[in-house]
């Protein structure tokens, strides 16, 4: 039989796949639609025909986010939605479908429950074999981090609905934790700003747009974007310039806050640990390290050498890539679990 190795990072905001010998295939919204007729529910879309939907689409469509502040909340939406992800990826060459075996980003903290609802989704969208590994060891290893090290180092991954922060050694988690600030949450009190300040509202696309193209953490940033909405008072459509430099209060709360949060797990550390973060400093990945300004920010608040990778968003998917070809490796991560 046919086999494919895969590694799996099911985001908040983003779905990623890694196939062996062929790097990143695939990278889109964790987002699927259905089209229910009196409670006969069929696939309509998926990924970003999906994401380009929501607020859009019309009654009988409904539009599906499965998964939230990091983990699954809808099952079997996701199963739906992973298995079209799986089908778009298999290379027409395939005559029957090939035995996948996936390495699988998860979050820190999760139950036993978690992992078994996972193995379960996973099962139902197609996939044969599943090892489970935490995401931001996956995220250091897709940064070169020496995880197998007697101090791996710190890493932060800031996504769409988490954030984690670990210390590694020896393959394993010394401390750590996660807060839930991510995109999203930034993306609804971005929402509440534009429609306090401008009087208008937009839709959860546009204020991703937003984010992604002008917020910053440089305070006098002069960038600015335009954006189509409903006014407030005369419920009519109208378009907006925003400025990124009116948004910067906004954002650099949360990070602020990512920032405190970093700073709480350096400070319950050893003075050992303390010290080999001092002369190594952190490493920041996820799609949401990449507003412009972080790393000055960050170096400032932590007075620590912050890195920040050119493939932040990819970087759990990349050290899962890595694992597929490292089985030493890979024993050694997973018997520190």
């Amino acid at each position: 039989m046919a086999k494919m190795d895969i590694a799996l990072d099911l985001g908040t905001s983003f779905t990623s796949i890694f196939v062996s010998g062929n790097g990143i295939v695939l990278h889109e919204p964790s987002v699927i639609a259905y089209f229910d007729n009196g409670g006969k529910k069929r696939m309509r879309a998926v990924g970003s025909e999906a994401y380009y939907m929501i607020g859009k689409a019309p009654d009988k469509t409904k539009v599906v986010c499965p998964i939230m502040d990091g983990t699954i909340k809808d099952a079997d939406a996701c199963a739906d939605m992973l298995s079209e992800f799986i089908s778009k990826i298999l290379p027409q060459s395939y005559l029957i479908k090939p035995r996948i075996r996936c390495i699988l980003g998860m979050p820190m903290g999760v139950t036993v429950a978690d992992r078994e609802m996972y193995e379960d989704v996973l099962m139902r969208a197609g996939i044969d074999e599943i090892t489970m590994v935490n995401s931001v060891i996956l995220a250091a290893i897709g940064t070169d981090m020496p995880v197998s090290s007697n101090f791996g180092g710190i890493i932060t991954t800031i996504g769409g609905g988490v954030t984690e922060i670990a210390i590694l050694s020896l393959c394993g988690i010394v401390s750590g934790y996660g807060i839930n600030i991510g995109g999203d949450m930034i993306d609804r009190a971005l929402m509440d700003r534009v429609s306090g300040k401008y009087k208008i509202n937009i839709g959860r696309t546009v204020v991703r747009d937003v984010r992604e193209r002008v917020c910053s953490l440089i305070r006098n940033d002069c960038a600015t974007t335009t954006v189509s909405g409903i006014d407030v008072e005369s419920k009519n459509i109208r378009t907006q310039s925003i400025a990124a430099h009116e948004l910067y209060g906004v954002v650099y709360d949360y990070y602020k806050n990512i920032s405190d949060a970093v700073e709480s797990v350096i400070n319950a550390s050893t003075p050992t640990v303390a010290a080999e973060i001092q002369r190594t400093g952190i490493n920041v990945v996820g799609g949401c390290a990449k507003i412009p300004g972080l790393k000055p920010m960050l170096e400032k608040l932590l007075r620590l050498k912050v890195t920040i990778s050119g493939e932040a968003e990819y970087a759990t998917v990349l050290g899962g890539g890595k694992l597929l070809s490292d089985d030493e490796l890979l024993y050694d991560i997973v018997s520190h679990q």
